[in-house]
C-alpha cells in the first residue's frame, strides 16, 4: 500500500512540474534589429534571465532566444528587458564576505537589464541571487550602474559607499533642486522608481514604469481539519518477544497553516508553516503482557509548495514537508505492563524524532484537499531499549480564512 502510494504521490508531482506553461503576448528584436512578434513563456523570473522560451504561433514550436542571439525582449504590460554590455560591481554582498574595501570590483559583462523606468532618464535592475544592481542611462548616453556597496572599515563596523546620489546630483538632477533631493534616497527599488519618474516628468515628458502584476494573496491561512490512517510498531532491542504491532487507526487531525507565497515564478512556490494536533490510541493484548500506546501532541511542520494553475478558480499543486522531531506532548506514552502483577510495568515518554512528508492536492476558490504520506518516524528516539516506527497518510481538508 504504501509503495503504491508513494507511486502516485511522485506521479502527481511530476504531473504538475509539467503543468501548465504561460505563454503570453510578447517580442523579441534580433542581432539584426528584426522585431518579432511571439508568445514568451512568463515566469515572472527571479533573476534576471540568460535565456528565455517563445513560441510564435500558439500552437508552434517551443524555441529559445539567448543573449547570444537577442537584443532585446519584453512581455506585454509586464516586463523588457534590454542586452547590455557593462561594468557590474560584483562586491559579496553577505555580511560575513565583505571586504575593507571601499570601491567597487568591477567586472565587465554582457545582460539582460530589466527595464524599471523608461523615458528621457532610465532606470534598469540586475538580480542574481543576493545581488541586487541598479543601472541608469540619461538620453542616449552608455549604461552605467549606480554605485551602492558596504564595506568593513574594522572587523566590527560598517561603511557604505553611496556614490549613486553623486551620480544622480550629477546626471539626473531635478531642476532647481538641491542636494536635500538626493541625500535621503536609499538603493531600493521603490525609491529609485519614484526619482527617476518624477525626473522624467518634471518637464511634461513622458515617463513608463514597468509595474509587474500586483501579487495577490501573498500570505494566506487555512484551517486544515482531516482524518489520518496510522500504524505504530514497537520493537525491543532487548528481547524480540515484547515487540508488537498496534492495530491501524483512522483517527481525526486538526491543523492552522500558514502561507507564505514568494514573490517571483508567478506565484507558484509557497513556504508554508503547519501546526497540527494529532492524537493515537491503541492497546494490544500479547500473550505475556498487555502494551498501550497513547500520542497526543502537536507538530511543526514546514514545507515547500508548488502550485500548478488550471485556471483563476482551480489549482494543483505538491509539496514537500520536514517535521521536526520537536513537538508538545500531553502525557504521551508507550507502556508494556506484564499480566503478572509481581512485575512493575515499563512506562516510556514519548519523544518523536523528525519525518518527512510527501502530498499532493487541489484547491478550488477558498477550499483545497490534499492526500500526504509521511516517512517513518521514532517516537522512542531516546531510548536506548526501544525504537517505533510510525507511519500515516492523511486527508487533509483546507477552508481559507485569510
Amino acid at each position: 500500500m504504501k509503495n503504491n502510494f508513494i507511486t502516485i504521490v511522485l506521479a502527481f508531482i511530476t504531473l504538475i512540474s509539467c503543468g501548465q506553461i504561460n505563454f503570453e503576448n510578447g517580442y523579441f528584436i534580433d542581432n539584426n534589429n528584426h522585431r518579432v512578434e511571439c508568445l514568451i513563456k512568463n515566469i515572472d523570473w527571479k533573476n534576471n534571465p540568460t535565456e528565455f522560451e517563445y513560441k510564435l504561433t500558439a500552437d508552434g514550436e517551443i524555441d529559445k532566444g539567448s543573449l547570444s542571439t537577442v537584443k532585446e525582449f519584453g512581455v506585454q504590460d509586464f516586463s523588457r528587458y534590454l542586452r547590455a554590455d557593462v561594468k557590474i560591481d560584483v562586491s559579496p554582498t553577505e555580511f560575513d564576505n565583505f571586504y575593507k574595501e571601499c570601491n567597487p570590483e568591477w567586472v565587465q559583462e554582457q545582460l539582460f537589464l530589466e527595464v524599471l523606468v523608461e523615458g528621457k532618464a532610465t532606470l534598469y535592475i540586475y538580480t542574481k541571487g543576493s545581488l541586487i544592481r541598479f543601472f541608469y542611462s540619461v538620453s542616449d548616453s552608455s549604461i552605467n550602474q549606480l554605485i551602492y556597496k558596504e564595506y568593513y572599515v574594522t572587523s566590527e563596523q560598517i561603511a557604505k559607499n553611496q556614490k549613486f546620489r553623486a551620480q544622480l546630483w550629477m546626471d539626473v538632477r531635478l531642476a532647481n533642486a538641491d542636494m536635500n533631493s538626493v541625500e535621503n534616497i536609499r538603493y531600493y527599488e521603490s525609491d529609485l522608481k519614484r526619482y527617476f519618474t518624477k525626473y522624467n516628468e518634471a518637464d511634461g515628458n513622458s515617463s513608463m514604469v514597468f509595474s509587474k502584476k500586483e501579487k495577490k494573496d501573498s500570505f494566506q491561512l487555512k484551517i486544515c481539519p482531516g482524518i489520518n490512517y496510522s500504524s505504530v510498531s514497537v520493537s525491543s532491542t532487548t528481547n524480540e518477544r515484547f515487540n508488537t504491532d498496534f492495530d491501524d487507526q483512522v483517527t481525526f487531525r486538526i491543523g492552522m497553516e500558514a502561507e507564505l507565497i514568494l514573490p517571483f515564478n508567478k506565484n507558484k512556490w509557497g513556504v508554508l508553516f503547519e501546526p497540527t494536533f494529532q492524537y493515537y490510541y491503541s492497546e494490544k493484548q500479547m500473550p505475556t503482557f498487555i502494551a498501550t500506546i497513547h500520542l497526543n501532541s502537536v507538530e511543526f511542520p514546514l514545507g515547500i509548495r508548488y502550485y500548478s494553475f488550471i485556471n483563476q478558480k482551480l489549482k494543483l499543486f505538491a509539496d514537500i514537508i520536514y517535521v521536526p522531531g520537536f513537538s508538545l506532548n500531553f502525557n504521551s506514552t508507550f507502556k508494556k505492563q506484564s499480566k503478572t502483577e509481581s512485575i512493575l510495568p515499563t512506562v516510556l515518554e514519548l519523544q518523536p524524532g523528525p519525518s518527512l512528508a510527501f502530498g499532493g492536492g487541489i484547491v478550488y476558490k477558498k477550499y483545497s484537499a490534499e492526500f500526504r504520506y509521511y516517512t517513518n518516524k521514532d517516537l522512542l528516539r531516546d531510548s536506548a531499549s526501544w525504537y517505533s516506527d510510525y507511519t500515516r497518510f492523511s486527508l487533509i481538508l483546507g477552508y481559507r480564512i485569510l
